[in-house]
């Protein structure tokens, strides 16, 4: 064969291998993106029948009441509060006083 062949093959084939590789590195790309859809697409399946269930459960009557009472803290006419407090004989816990920056240093060490 002539050198002036050799060349040409050699370029030829310089080409050929670029193309092929500009392919693989568009495949591996491609690949990365569609499992990157994937994912994105359960998140957002998951949502979705998160929201169904919700709009479920705001479809009946005691299910938009659950959610006044949840989110707005109301009650029905005529409902009262009950508030239960500690009888006055029940001691109160003690508080201590703040410890400074080496007490807590020296509790750390020896409390354990």
């Amino acid at each position: 064969m002539s050198p002036v062949v050799l060349v040409l093959l050699a370029i030829l084939l310089f080409f050929l291998a670029r193309g092929v590789w500009n392919i693989y590195v568009k495949d591996r790309a491609s690949i990365s993106e569609l499992n990157s859809s994937k994912e994105r697409l359960a998140k957002l399946q998951s949502r979705q029948e998160t929201l169904v269930v919700s709009t479920e459960k705001l479809s009946t009557e005691s299910g938009v009441e659950y959610e006044i009472r949840d989110r707005l803290q109301m009650a029905r006419a005529g409902e009262r509060q009950i508030v239960i407090v500690d009888s006055p004989g029940t001691a109160n816990p003690t508080i201590s006083p703040p410890k400074n920056f080496l007490q807590k240093i020296w509790d750390f060490f020896t409390i354990r």
